[in-house]
């Protein structure tokens, strides 16, 4: 015969039971055998945790760490072993959250569910954070014992000194005072505290703090009931679970919590941690409740706004096709996307450590990535880390050209938490380059020898035209050997590039007076650019061991930039100056509208532009200030850039004036 018993068993199914742990506001979890495995855990216990659902599956201390050290683990199989329940009242417990460790103190029950052979089969864990509740009743519990014993010195003084009227007195107001200090340790909380007395719960206590959430002031709710003067309350379950606490004695709690609250005569939402404690007279019977509510709204806002900003990066970096990678010293863990883990060989379940990461870096750079991370790790780093390397992984055997570009997070000692980032296949972008070098080269040597002949042909006719009068056909004839000349310094540009790339640019290094060349410079500019006012600053005779046209090349180069990207008639800086004891430091300064941040991280790299609208229409293709860098390289020497928007640039090079690069 099914009754309506049976029926009720049968319906009350273990997924009808985990569901609601899992809708339970209080934080829960389950674990089996002596590892603990997490077989369950609803989001309250995530939450407390720190983590994500990626937790569960795993040994308690895998997906935990930082419980290293802290008694739980021995607690729990100490419960599995034994079967007993094990529960405790505001322990402490070190947990990281957001990156950051943190001490709370939690109420928690291990509880062992046993077989019908008397085993334990798992442990239902309940946990509830009381870290706030705790320093608050420690902060009431100590002002107790200091009118407790206030109280007790009372007696003593009202027994020995019963016929002393004035003595008397003088206790009555130390009692009294105690009681204001309690009542002033109330106003001052930093959470709203009040106090309700009797079946109709007066107010008799209400502090600033929850005043102020309640919209309300002093003078409206002293002295009243509670559910009179809070009308807003009203289809709400607060004044319901105030008569229920006073009523059955069992406190309660709850955590964000959304409550429409009295606001300048309307209504607004807010969301609060709220706890109602009854209070018992000396005879052991119900005579109020207290109740803590902290109001959290702008944190639950700013979580939320978090939690959405962090859903749009990930669609950017989806959309953007870029693999993230997260880096963890300490451990060795190395984790990233999808997308990593598919370039790296791997399913979505494997875990990385750095060293199955850097197995499949191909073996010529995989010393000069293990270096970079070193190097963004060490204590002398800025944090940054960017470095171009090539992978093959042993599924698809196919090699991506990768650009990794990360940052450097720290703890509040100095010391590296984790190196976070991006990875970017530029596969395709460096054939491309590689497409246009070969092209380059080749079109340049084409162009040389037509180049070189139509140079001679004007040469001859400016010759035949230096006897004659004709003003006009001498100007168009040096004008166009001028053309010429630049389009040779373009194309030796191009070759250059070529010539790097191949190994086969050298330099030349002489001992030459830089004060000379500085100079015939000067002479160079002024008499070929008209259009900007030039200020040359020497700084003396200096012998410099160089290669003397490429550094010229760098040079003209640097003032060429700043021609093309500053304003007409506004004045360009050239200086040099001998710094230290052994190098030699060339500035080139213009009143341009300067560089931004982004560009400045990228201005020397090959056919790199600035992203400038209005730089749009100058002509060039990316490569002057890269074989700057390459020539100052060459020479063991430095290149930079300073610049603040609208307000011109200066570009500085430094060179060894020995040529050792060992500079003093």
């Amino acid at each position: 015969m099914i009754t309506e018993e049976n029926s009720f068993s049968n319906s009350f199914s273990s997924d009808l039971i985990i569901q609601a742990l899992a809708a339970s506001p209080a934080p829960t979890s389950i674990y089996s055998g002596e590892d603990m495995i997490i077989r369950f855990a609803n989001a309250g216990m995530l939450a407390l945790w720190g983590k994500d659902a990626s937790v569960i599956g795993k040994p308690l201390m895998d997906a935990i760490p930082e419980l290293e050290g802290q008694p739980f683990l021995a607690l729990l199989q100490e419960v599995w072993r034994s079967g007993k329940t094990y529960s405790v009242s505001d322990a402490p417990a070190k947990l990281i959250k957001d990156g950051v460790e943190t001490l709370d103190y939690f109420d928690y029950e291990y509880r062992a569910l046993l077989d019908e052979n008397k085993k334990t089969w798992c442990i239902l864990n309940t946990a509830l954070e009381v870290t706030s509740r705790r320093d608050f009743l420690q902060r009431i519990q100590q002002k107790e014992e200091k009118e407790q014993v206030l109280k007790e010195e009372m007696a003593a003084t009202l027994e020995e000194l019963t016929s002393t009227n004035e003595e008397l007195n003088d206790s009555i107001k130390l009692l009294a005072h105690s009681r204001e200090h309690v009542r002033a340790i109330i106003e001052q909380a930093p959470v709203g505290i009040t106090m309700l007395s009797g079946p109709d719960q007066i107010i008799e206590i209400a502090n600033p703090a929850i005043l102020k959430i309640w919209g309300r002031k002093e003078e409206e709710v002293i002295g009243y009931p509670h559910e009179s003067v809070r009308p807003e309350l009203r289809g709400q379950p607060v004044n319901k679970w105030i008569k229920e606490v006073y009523e059955s004695g069992k406190p309660k709690i709850n955590s964000e919590f959304l409550v429409k609250l009295h606001h300048h005569g309307g209504l607004r939402e807010a969301i609060v941690n709220s706890i109602y404690q009854p209070i018992f007279s000396a005879d052991g019977k119900i005579s109020g409740i207290l109740i803590i509510l902290e109001e959290i709204t702008q944190q639950v806002l700013d979580r939320r706004k978090n939690e959405n900003d962090q859903q749009m990066l990930a669609l950017a970096i989806e959309a953007g096709e870029l693999a993230t990678f997260y880096y963890q010293p300490d451990t060795n863990l190395f984790s990233g996307n999808a997308l990593l883990k598919n370039w790296f060989g791997l399913s979505s379940e494997d875990d990385l450590d750095l060293s199955l990461a850097l197995e499949v870096i191909v073996p010529e750079d995989r010393e000069r990535v293990i270096s970079a991370i070193t190097d963004s790790l060490s204590k002398h780093s800025d944090g940054n880390y960017f470095i171009e390397y090539r992978i093959k992984n042993s599924i698809d055997m196919k090699t991506r050209m990768l650009q990794a570009n990360g940052r450097v997070f720290y703890d509040a000692q100095g010391n590296p938490l984790s190196l976070n980032g991006t990875l970017r296949d530029i596969t395709e972008q460096k054939k491309e380059e590689e497409r246009k070098d070969d092209f380059m080269g080749m079109v340049s040597h084409e162009l040389k020898t037509p180049l070189t002949s139509l140079k001679a042909y004007l040469q001859i006719l400016q010759r035949m035209t230096a006897k004659s009068e004709n003003l006009m056909q001498q100007n168009t004839l040096e004008k166009s050997l001028k053309q010429v000349d630049n389009m040779n310094s373009m194309i030796n540009g191009f070759l250059n590039v070529s010539r790097f790339d191949t190994g086969q640019m050298h330099i030349e290094k002489t001992v030459f007076d830089f004060q000379l060349l500085f100079s015939e410079i000067e002479d160079e500019v002024l008499s070929t650019i008209h259009t900007h006012k030039f200020l040359f600053k020497p700084s003396g005779s200096l012998s410099v061991l160089a290669d003397r046209e490429k550094i010229s090349q760098v040079i003209h180069n640097l003032i060429g930039n700043a021609v093309k990207y500053s304003p007409m008639g506004t004045v360009i800086t050239v200086e040099y100056l001998r710094t230290g004891n052994n190098s030699l430091k060339i500035n080139v300064y213009d009143q341009g509208k300067g560089i931004s941040q982004e560009d400045r991280q990228r201005i020397f790299e090959r056919y790199y532009r600035v992203k400038d609208i209005q730089s749009a229409s100058i002509a060039g293709f990316g490569i002057g200030l890269y074989l700057c860098k390459e020539i100052i390289q060459l020479h063991k020497g430095s290149i930079d850039v300073e610049s603040s928007e609208d307000e011109g640039s200066v570009f500085s090079f430094v060179l060894p004036i020995d040529g050792t690069g060992n500079f003093l």
